[in-house]
């Protein structure tokens, strides 16, 4: 987790800017748009070079007069020009940062931000700042200029319903901007730890919803600015080794089948990257969360089980498949329960035994902490059943693919049971069973694929998994919905498969059912 200031709005004069270059990873520095000058921007660029910091330029509507932060009515060839004027300040950087009203329009506007993120890849830009979910993050992606998602520590979040998406309050807003240290820092905490923030505004109870970022912002004109960039320093100096399987955390005594894993990468398939990342994202994020870490921090994911040491103190979890555990300290031993977080001392050895049901199994560790905590288990149920989200009868469900029109008697893939064969890995799943499906015509262009796109080959189905290819040529007669695709995670070789069609519209709602079983676990105070 990186700190990033807006800075160089007050002249090149401010004591107050020039000590927060020295705590700051990132300077997204005014260029003369909303605010800045040449002899700002080179007093600042010599303070990045002297400090170690990034530089990212600050972008804005030429509005001097309202300090960027109101729309203006502007023709897209006089903006572009003011832009290219504005990074012209800062010959030689890479990344871009827009300010205010600017900012707020291209994390919304799909058309805007599309016509800018064609701009910055002409210019040369290859790297943003800018929300995970902002509309100029998935433009940007396409074109391969590299996001790294950025967080505020002391603006408030409200969750937009219609649009399903975090936005900043309104700074007209009471209570928008958050001027007290404490509570600054608290919202800071929570993004850097647990990767969610609060958008019930400050009411009676917290209202969290998962924020990923990389970076977490401070604006130097805020009056806690300097004092709230030095706290988040000792946030961010105290993150790193706390969250994750790594190797300065645990090591393998006797070797077994598994890998350390994060969460998917998705936004770089025109360019051939496959998105990877865990098999079961479910099982990785509930892990992470009943800890209280980031929920993409680093996990263990096993196909068989080695014997593992922790070298640092901590709690771990286990998820995903269910195995019998064992943790061992100073010759004793206790059996350690799925779902439920364990305190370990650095010589402490966890034993996996016997699975009882899955594939794949997830440690997922958090070091730091000094004693056992009472933590509730969550439901030690399935893979299946570990939430409400999962169809009550096993199946797994699809939507029609684009070659779904082509397929002869689509009933035949619900009406009989298909059976997952050896031949299966980390790209897909092959599936056995009668009868033999058809679809005409045999030939097709090359086409976009999914995690779960079912194709259908001369020799039967396949299921796309995390790890496949980008682009296939047999036809894509279904698709797993995006709620299920990590129960496919959890199936052996030789076992049962049943499908079931659904709407759309069924299978956001499940995905959103399955977002609530998370944040439910993120919002408890397990920890």
């Amino acid at each position: 987790m990186l700190i990033n200031c807006d800075i160089g709005e007050r002249g090149a004069g401010s004591a107050e800017d020039r000590r927060l270059m020295e705590v700051i990873h990132i300077a997204s520095l005014a260029c003369g748009g909303h605010a800045g000058t040449k002899a700002s921007v080179k007093v600042f660029r010599a303070l990045a070079e002297q400090h170690g910091v990034r530089l990212a330029a600050h972008l804005s509507y030429p509005d001097r007069k309202n300090f960027g932060r109101l729309p203006m009515r502007i023709s897209m060839p006089k903006l572009l020009a003011a832009l290219a004027a504005q990074l012209a300040l800062l010959p030689g950087v890479k990344c871009v940062k827009f300010h205010g009203a600017l900012y707020n329009q291209v994390c919304a506007d799909a058309a805007l931000a599309e016509a800018l993120a064609g701009w910055l890849k002409a210019a040369g830009i290859t790297e943003i700042l800018a929300p995970d979910d902002a509309a100029l993050a998935a433009s940007a992606r396409k074109r391969g200029i590299a996001v790294v998602r950025e967080a505020f520590a002391e603006r408030r979040y409200e969750y937009d319903k219609a649009a399903r998406r975090l936005r900043l309050m309104d700074r007209a807003k009471p209570g928008a901007c958050l001027t007290g240290l404490a509570a600054a820092a608290a919202q800071a905490a929570e993004i850097i730890e647990r990767g969610r923030v609060d958008v019930s505004g400050g009411g009676t109870g917290p209202q969290w919803r998962p924020l990923p970022a990389d970076t977490i912002c401070v604006h130097s004109d805020s009056p806690i600015a300097l004092p709230l960039a030095v706290r988040l320093r000792e946030l961010t100096a105290h993150s790193g080794g706390n969250s994750g399987c790594t190797a300065e955390n645990l090591r393998l005594l006797k070797p077994g089948i598994c890998e350390t894993v994060g969460l998917p990468v998705y936004g770089r398939q025109d360019v051939a990257v496959t998105p990877g990342g865990a098999m079961d994202c479910f099982s990785l994020r509930r892990g992470n969360l009943l800890l209280g870490n980031p929920p993409g921090a680093p996990a263990l994911e096993m196909l068989v089980p080695p014997e593992i040491e922790f070298l640092t103190s901590g709690r771990f979890a286990l998820t995903g498949a269910r195995r019998a555990a064992r943790i061992i300290f100073g010759g004793a031993a206790r059996e350690a329960e799925h779902s439920r977080a364990y305190a370990v001392a650095p010589g402490d050895r966890l034993t996996l035994g016997e699975k009882q049901y899955g594939l794949r199994t997830y440690l997922c560790f958090r070091a730091g902490a000094e004693a056992d905590v009472a933590v509730r288990p969550a439901a030690a149920a399935p893979f299946s059943g570990a939430g409400g989200w999962a169809d009550p009868r096993g199946r797994i469900r699809v939507l029609p693919g684009p070659e779904y029109g082509r397929l002869a008697e689509p009933r035949l893939f619900f009406e009989n049971s298909w059976r997952t064969t050896l031949q299966m890995d980390k790209m897909g799943m092959r599936l056995a069973g009668e009868p033999r499906l058809q679809c005409a015509p045999a030939d097709m262009v090359s086409g976009a694929v999914a995690d779960g796109t079912v194709q259908l080959t001369p020799d039967g189905p396949i299921i796309l998994l995390r790890h496949r290819q980008t682009t296939g040529g047999y036809p894509r007669i279904f698709n797993v919905i995006t709620a299920d695709i990590d129960l496919l995670g959890q199936y052996a070789p030789g076992q049962l498969i049943h499908f079931v069609q659904v709407t759309l519209e069924e299978a956001r709602e499940f995905a959103r059912q399955k977002e609530k079983a998370l944040e439910k676990i993120a919002g408890s105070k397990l920890v």
